[in-house]
């Protein structure tokens, strides 16, 4: 069986059965102790204590920024996330700048869709940085 056919049936992504062939966990095509070690990730999957015992290993920083980083599908959505979230106050990143980044990084040059998808990251972002920055002063105005 192709992981493509075995994703259309099991609630693991096909994402995540091309992650797993990359990484030489299983193969493609999906061979009988593949598919036993699967049903068995299957039952466990997304169980909060199993999930719970995997976060335990990360600081809590790392935990936040994977909470933050899981709105978005893709490498290059995650690398402009981070490239707003890090800029310095009162600097600017134009999106010709950022798809040109995109591009020399990731080896394409992103289209019209990407372009529309970096706008609402840049938004997020943005987003994150003025609430970050109202606490801030909140908590100064407090001291």
């Amino acid at each position: 069986m192709d992981i493509t056919e075995y994703a259309k049936q099991s609630q693991l992504s096909r994402k995540i059965l091309r992650w797993m062939v990359n990484k030489e966990v299983i193969h493609n095509p999906l061979r009988q102790g593949d598919i036993s070690n699967l049903k068995f990730l299957e039952k466990v999957w997304a169980k909060q204590e199993f999930i719970r015992g995997q976060l335990s290993k990360y600081s809590k920083a790392r935990r936040l920024r994977l909470l933050e980083n899981s709105a978005f599908e893709t490498k290059w959505e995650r690398y402009a996330y981070g490239r707003f979230c890090n800029l310095d106050k009162g600097k600017r990143l134009s999106m010709k700048q950022l798809a040109s980044e995109i591009e020399s990084t990731f080896g394409f040059t992103p289209g019209y869709h990407e372009i529309r998808n970096l706008y609402k990251v840049r938004e997020k972002a943005y987003n994150k940085r003025k609430a970050i920055s109202k606490k801030q002063h909140e908590s100064e105005l407090r001291n």
